[in-house]
């Protein structure tokens, strides 16, 4: 794993506005990619920071393999995120995306990602301390069992309360031509005060096929409703 530590405080990737600095919808990754030509530029001493933040969705802005396999994923889900400012609404701008480590690497498969994050947990109870989402959807398979962890529960349950039963792990069987797709879990834990959902990794889980993630719509697409339901009500009509 190639890594090293940011020196600027980005933790909040998305511009923050009435509809999301409450109660929204967050997006959290494990931490920022790492490309050959982003190490290029740091090497040459090249500024590689966008001050520019909008909507999560919007393509003017976040436009790079992560973002875009999320948005997909929402689509198959039954939740379309609009990603012109022309059509996009107080949905699209409830949500917000961070990343639990503020590193950078190129590939993050061979670490202890639960150990890792419990350690380095303060930016993003920082974050969650700020703007107390009621909706998590974790990308990486590392970040539920550290957010549910002993370790860190004197951090988390001030925020969210206690959990309401344990995690509940699913995966399902979808055959495409003849042959199974590869099999990939997602992690359902409810808190007093939040929904959180584990999800594989949007772009480091190989093998994962837009038709199984939209095998999850059942379950992804009640629980985005359940929390938009709720979240709307709360907003200002003069948005």
């Amino acid at each position: 794993m190639t890594a090293c530590k940011k020196t600027e405080p980005p933790y909040i990737h998305t511009l923050i506005g009435p509809e999301n600095k409450q109660g929204g919808l967050l997006i959290c990754g494990i931490n920022h990619g790492y490309t050959i030509e982003d190490e290029r530029k740091d090497n040459a001493g090249i500024d590689r920071s966008d001050e520019h933040k909008s909507f999560f969705s919007d393509i003017e802005v976040n436009d790079y393999p992560f973002r875009n396999r999320i948005a997909t994923s929402f689509e198959l889900w039954g939740h379309k995120l609009h990603s012109d400012k022309q059509f996009a609404g107080m949905f699209e701008k409830s949500l917000i995306q961070t990343n639990w480590l503020n590193t950078v690497s190129r590939d993050f498969r061979n670490a202890d990602c639960r150990k890792t994050c419990i350690e380095d947990h303060s930016d993003f109870i920082e974050v969650c301390t700020l703007l107390r989402p009621k909706l998590i959807f974790f990308f990486g398979s590392g970040l539920l069992p550290a957010f549910t962890s002993n370790e860190l529960k004197e951090k988390i349950n001030p925020i969210f309360g206690e959990k309401i039963e344990e995690t509940k792990w699913l995966q399902k069987d979808v055959v495409f031509e003849g042959t199974k797709r590869r099999r990939f879990k997602f992690g359902f834990q409810k808190y007093e005060g939040a929904m959180i959902v584990s999800c594989p990794h949007a772009t480091g889980s190989q093998g994962l096929a837009n038709d199984y993630i939209a095998a999850f719509k059942p379950e992804m697409s009640q629980i985005i409703s359940d929390w938009w339901q709720a979240h709307e009500k709360k907003l200002p009509d003069s948005i």
